[in-house]
């Protein structure tokens, strides 16, 4: 595929609006595309740049499993570590769970975004997921015997992160940021913390027109979610992890069942495309859809980041596998 149409062969299949706020980089041995559109926020706001801060929705997920991996590194907990010793308060189930049940989505742990509530009600918060998960009975299935993707196992690992390094989620990423040279990303902690160059969610009235709305009931929560990030900072953090030791073991393969393989490691995805290794998260929530894919080994990196919640970016994957097969 010539270089000048990647980014038409990569959206095929995909609706974008014409006013759509979103960023796109596309590299690949050596070769880059690069393409803006739309705005941050209401019309008279700063058009979208690669320094435009997004949502990065489940892509959020990638770093809350590094700083766990960096945690177990270091001693401070393990893998076999059970969720009970951490939350002696927690139904006596949890004693079957352990943290890399949680990092593979193998725990079986309940919903929260299926806690009764109104559309006006204020927004939950990261440490509401313990009196809820308090009030639960038992797991969908055996806890290590099943894949179940789970936003509330990733918001309660970036509770044990706080809860083990004794600082928040914001000062814990400050220093992960800043080694791997990411200036403009931050943990959101929504209403209190101030981003710079934010791309607000966005969805579509009735008449097609763009309105801003990027917060719903369970928009405030972190660990599943919450962090913001660039193109500029995501390309640097892809450089970055690939060199770590924690990368190495967010590679641990996911054999569920009768030795059943799952392409999602600690955080990340992971699937081979002509015997090569391709790393890749999806995110999703109101207004925002992002997508994180790149490989060494192919010396590939694809980042789009739009503010209007109207894509499946895994369309976007599907078709680069396409492209390189």
């Amino acid at each position: 595929v010539k270089y000048m149409r990647v980014f038409e062969e990569l959206t095929k299949n995909i609706i974008i609006h014409p006013e759509q706020g979103y960023a796109f980089y596309y590299y690949h041995n050596g070769e880059e595309v690069k393409k803006e559109n739309g705005k941050e926020g209401l019309e008279k706001s700063n058009d979208i740049n690669f320094n435009s801060n997004f949502r990065l929705a489940s892509v959020t997920k990638q770093f809350i499993a590094f700083g766990i991996v960096r945690l177990i590194n270091h001693g401070l907990i393990s893998y076999e570590t059970t969720i009970k010793e951490l939350y002696p308060e927690l139904p006596d189930y949890f004693n079957k769970i352990m943290i890399k049940n949680l990092l593979n989505h193998t725990s079986g742990i309940y919903n929260y975004e299926d806690i009764p509530h109104e559309n006006d009600d204020p927004q939950i918060q990261d440490e509401d997921i313990i009196p809820f998960l308090k009030t639960t009975a038992g797991t969908y299935f055996e806890p290590g015997t099943k894949y179940r993707y789970s936003n509330t196992a990733y918001v309660l690992l970036g509770l044990i992160i706080t809860k083990i390094s004794r600082v928040s989620l914001g000062e814990f990423y400050k220093i992960i940021f800043k080694e791997a040279r990411m200036s403009n990303s931050i943990v959101n902690y929504e209403g209190i913390t101030n981003i710079s160059n934010r791309a607000y969610g966005h969805l579509l009235n009735e008449d097609g027109q763009l309105y801003v709305k990027d917060q719903y009931w369970t928009s405030a929560t972190i660990g599943d979610g919450g962090i913001y990030s660039s193109i500029n900072d995501l390309k640097r953090w892809c450089l970055f992890l690939s060199q770590t030791k924690e990368f190495k073991d967010m590679k641990i393969p996911n054999y569920v069942g009768e030795n059943e393989y799952n392409e999602y490691g600690l955080g990340i995805r992971i699937i081979k495309v002509n015997d090569r290794e391709i790393f890749y998260h999806c995110g999703d929530t109101i207004g925002t859809n992002t997508l994180l894919l790149w490989s060494k080994e192919l010396d590939l990196c694809l980042i789009f980041l739009t503010n209007l919640g109207n894509i499946d970016t895994s369309i976007m994957k599907d078709n680069l596998i396409s492209i390189l097969k």
